[in-house]
């Protein structure tokens, strides 16, 4: 059993809260190159950060649920000698 300790094997990503306005609150969660990946807007700042902590852990739980896919899929084709195109049924 191997792990990886290799900082690109992980995303990073930032959330960010502003102020906008009166009683509007701007929320973004950006990646570490600083590009906005999600982003909303809510009426007070509990809403706001509610929301972005929300989304982020939807991207890291899709992000996780699309790496172990990717293994099983991998594991599979070892295992059973699969290429990665599909066959035809007769």
């Amino acid at each position: 059993m191997s792990f990886e300790t290799d900082k690109d094997c992980y995303a990073e990503y930032d959330i960010l809260l502003k102020p906008r306005g009166r009683g509007r609150w701007k929320w973004a969660v950006s990646s570490a190159a600083g590009q906005a990946v999600m982003s909303g807007s809510e009426c007070s700042r509990a809403a706001a950060r509610y929301k972005a902590e929300r989304a982020l852990f939807l991207l890291l739980s899709a992000s996780a649920s699309r790496e172990a896919s990717i293994g099983r899929t991998a594991g599979f084709s070892r295992t059973f000698g699969v290429s990665g195109r599909s066959q035809p049924t007769i």
